[in-house]
């Protein structure tokens, strides 16, 4: 809209801000060209409606007030529409570059998909990955596909997690022929499938690949008792000294997954090989196989360890039949865990199914090493020594591990076993079962569940007698695991462990 003023003052105002106010023919015209569509709109009136908008400060001095702001309403009018207008045309920008961008990946797409390395991919690569829509990265990056094509003729992929059921052999050279194993950080080997097993053998032959860049490994194997399974088993094993003792021997390995594996030997040599680096290790062994030498653990240490869960068991049908447990030294242990170089990040300690195994000199410093590793969520070891903590620990070096874990809530001693956690172990007890009125437990109580067996039975004592002669500063240690007890989740070793470090393998 075009706002005039009237009287005298109006001839004194050559123009305001677009809006144009002049006297006779010349505002007449102003206000016509003011009005005219964007397009009809000549260079010679633009420059001309400039000008006039361009006047001397005199014009603006001589307004009142009142017209001066009103003026200024409609310069910030006309402010909003300009500034709306701007973001409408970015907006059109925006819309129109992203177009052409998606055309240009298109167009280099097809040109990618007609090459021979691209039609190569697409017959060998994404079978071996069955993985199709994870793989769309061939429509999506440009700058992929340029990487793709010119690293050494070789296809980078960074995470191998599945394989097709069967994949032919043929194929499974070609794949051990291009892909760029140094490249890849994380793997996820299903004995199950075939199509790994063919895989392992055909990388086996290519004497040249290392798996330099490995971050994460898993190697799981079905876990039923039957002669095919056995059979496959002597297949893979030849398979899997290859992988630990030559592939990914120069690994960064920060974390080891192993699922039902008839012998400890590849967690040995991969603990060897790469325990410098190894942060998280799960590894369940099953069968009477898995036990017969002792657990090697590197002479190095394990210094930037933070979880180690060793299982070991049998078939579900030798169960009642077990004789013997896997063994572990007590001193290897020790060493291993005192070259930590930060002790308290250590957060997950259980060797199930598996016996620490040394003198009373070794198994006693094991005990009081313990005390080091403060931020301990979950512990469980069992020892060969006949009960244990009376004859190897004094009753305050006995508290005072137990004070060295303030995230254990559930603290169970055996005659010759530790157990504690920051759950409550499912399939065993709950809180109602130890504790059956609900409430929150008084310390003293909580300290009398978890002591009273191992005093009367290895330190010829009373518990609720030593509970009253502790200094109050050591009985409120108890006071705070008494109201963490009601609140803590039914859990087990396993999804602890995802819980407490997300993001790995599974």
């Amino acid at each position: 809209a075009t706002r005039t003023f009237a009287g005298p003052r109006a001839a004194q105002i050559p123009g305001v801000a677009g809006e144009h106010v002049c006297s006779g023919a010349r505002f007449a015209q102003t206000r016509q060209v003011s009005r005219a569509p964007p397009a009809m709109v000549s260079q010679a009136a633009m420059a001309e409606v400039l000008e006039a908008a361009c006047s001397s400060r005199q014009a603006f001095e001589s307004l009142a007030d009142k017209e001066l702001a009103q003026v200024e309403v409609e310069e910030r009018r006309s402010l909003e529409l300009i500034g709306k207008q701007i973001a409408d045309l970015k907006e059109k920008w925006r819309c129109r570059e992203d177009r052409r961008r998606l055309i240009a990946r298109e167009r280099l797409r097809r040109t990618f998909a007609a090459s021979p390395f691209g039609r190569l991919v697409a017959e060998s690569v994404l079978p071996f990955l069955a993985a199709g829509e994870s793989l769309r990265w061939l429509q999506a990056s440009p700058a992929v596909i340029a990487q793709h094509c010119a690293l050494y003729g070789r296809t980078v992929v960074h995470h191998v997690r599945n394989v097709r059921e069967t994949v032919k052999p043929g194929v499974a050279e070609g794949i051990a022929r291009k892909l760029q194993w140094a490249a890849v950080e994380s793997m996820a080997v299903d004995l199950e499938r075939e199509g790994w097993v063919t895989i392992l053998t055909a990388l086996s032959k290519q004497h040249r690949h290392e798996l330099s860049s490995l971050r994460a490994l898993s190697v799981s194997f079905p876990p039923e008792r039957s002669a095919q399974s056995l059979q496959r088993w002597q297949v893979v094993v030849p398979l899997l000294t290859q992988l630990g003792s030559r592939l990914v021997a120069r690994a960064p390995l920060q974390e080891l997954v192993l699922h039902d594996l008839r012998s400890a030997d590849l967690l040995t040599t991969v603990l060897a090989a790469c325990g410098q680096h190894l942060r998280i290790c799960r590894a369940s062994l099953i069968g009477p196989g898995s036990r017969t030498q002792p657990l090697q653990l590197p002479d190095a240490g394990l210094p930037a360890l933070e979880c180690l869960v060793v299982r070991q068991r049998d078939f579900c049908e030798q169960r009642f039949s077990r004789q013997e447990r896997l063994v572990v030294r007590a001193r290897p242990l020790l060493a291993c865990l005192q070259v930590s170089r930060r002790p308290s990040k250590l957060r997950v300690l259980v060797l199930a199914g598996i016996r620490i195994d040394g003198a009373k000199e070794e198994t006693a410093q094991l005990l009081r090493g313990l005390a080091n590793f403060r931020g301990l969520c979950a512990v469980s070891l069992r020892f060969s020594v006949p009960a244990t903590f009376g004859t190897l620990l004094s009753m305050s070096q006995l508290l005072a591990l137990r004070r060295a874990w303030p995230r254990i809530g559930h603290f169970v001693l055996g005659d010759m076993s530790i157990h504690g956690f920051d759950y409550w172990p499912e399939q065993m007890t709950d809180f109602r079962e130890v504790y059956p009125h609900g409430r929150v437990p008084e310390p003293s109580e909580v300290f009398i569940n978890e002591f009273r067996h191992i005093f009367a039975t290895q330190f010829a004592a009373v518990a609720s007698s030593k509970w009253a002669s502790l200094p109050a500063a050591e009985q409120s240690f108890w006071a705070g695991i008494a109201r963490m007890l009601p609140d803590m989740p039914h859990s087990e070793v396993w999804r602890r462990v995802v819980e407490l470090f997300p993001g790995g393998l599974c």
